[in-house]
């Protein structure tokens, strides 16, 4: 498990670089014919014999023969300590991809190599972290030295535009019927609201989910919640727009799903002992909102990376899954969570890792 920063970096020891991998495939392989040089369209500097590489390798892993050179690595474009660009490799795993960018919110919105079924994020909210009651950076009463370092926060002066631009960059990504869910708190949940209002999507609901740990307040009352506001690309009621009704929620006395927008339990954040980002969702909400707004095999991005909570939550569901951040700390982390937490005791604890195998 992650207790410190230097156990991050062990665990990623392993990885692969991806211009070691493109070095021997031209050495070995023509990337010139049928077009391998030519240019892929939205994705600057790739070329189609490199995408054509990584999807060889994908087909490697799904088939087992990523064995013959380690059975789960990432494979990383830059340097361990600033990875640009990490592809999970994983003999045998069900996830068709899993790839995690070093990379600002709207480049990688309008790089993804297929429109989003569901686009799930928890964005900065603005709110002057550094400032006020953060400035001595511990008004979470945490140890400073189990929190990775980089958070990146939004001028809150500039808050309605910079939603307002990821928000549209996340409309234009999203293929027909899919759905923006986006995490923030109540202060926050107009805002985005209103950009994707302004962006095309419609509003499917607000859902409130219990905070565990509330920051105390003096002069108001505590926000006690998490808004989850969820907007759709088209129609309500067209037949490709995905809700499964969370089977952990209350039924009717019938035993039909009765789903509300009220969810008493989320479940917790924190993670004692353990080394932890500075600004993180429950995995047990992650895993409900990704269960109920997407299917099994179809592609998730999160654009504000963070800890990787979505990652991870994807990881466990099935899902494809795309995610980058600012922070390389925050690309690192979850990287390695997600490996070291979530991949290798797999094999040793599958009802622990994944309490949806049944």
């Amino acid at each position: 498990m992650l207790k410190t920063e230097a156990d991050v970096l062990r665990s990623l020891s392993g990885c692969f670089t991806l211009d070691a991998l493109y070095a021997l495939c031209e050495q070995r392989t023509d990337t010139g014919r049928d077009g391998g040089h030519d240019p892929v369209p939205g994705h600057e500097g790739d070329e189609r014999w490199k995408r054509r590489a990584r999807g060889g390798l994908q087909t490697l892993r799904r088939t087992g023969g990523a064995k013959r050179i380690g059975s789960e690595f990432w494979l990383i474009r830059g340097t361990i300590q600033r990875p640009e660009r990490m592809l999970l490799v994983v003999a045998g795993a069900t996830p068709a991809e899993f790839e995690l960018r070093l990379q600002e919110a709207c480049a990688l919105l309008r790089s993804l190599e297929e429109p989003a079924d569901l686009v799930l994020t928890d964005p900065p909210y603005g709110l002057g972290r550094g400032r006020g009651h953060f400035a001595d950076g511990n008004g979470y009463r945490r140890d400073a030295a189990k929190v990775v370092p980089g958070y990146v926060d939004v001028d809150p002066a500039g808050y309605r535009a910079f939603t307002g631009a990821w928000v549209e960059a996340a409309a234009r990504a999203l293929r027909p019927g899919g759905q923006l869910v986006v995490v923030t708190g109540p202060q926050r949940a107009g805002a985005v609201q209103l950009a994707a209002e302004d962006a095309g999507l419609r509003w499917v609901s607000t859902i409130a989910a219990r905070r565990e740990f509330p920051l105390a307040t003096l002069h108001r009352p505590a926000s006690a919640h998490y808004a989850v506001t969820v907007m759709c690309k088209g129609s309500l009621a067209s037949k490709r727009r995905v809700f499964h009704p969370p089977a952990d929620l209350p039924a009717a006395r019938s035993g039909h799903p009765y789903p509300l927008d009220w969810w008493p339990d989320s479940g917790r954040a924190d993670r004692p002992g353990l080394i932890r980002y500075d600004n993180a969702l429950p995995l047990k909400l992650v895993v409900r909102l990704v269960l109920a707004f997407s299917d099994p095999g179809t592609p998730v991005a999160d654009p504000f990376l963070g800890s990787g909570t979505t990652a991870v939550a994807c990881w466990m569901t099935g899902r494809k899954f795309t995610g980058g951040d600012l922070n390389p700390r925050a690309v690192q982390f979850a990287a390695a969570r997600l490996l070291d937490e979530h991949i290798r005791p797999a094999a040793l604890q599958p009802a622990l890792f994944n309490p949806y195998l049944g």
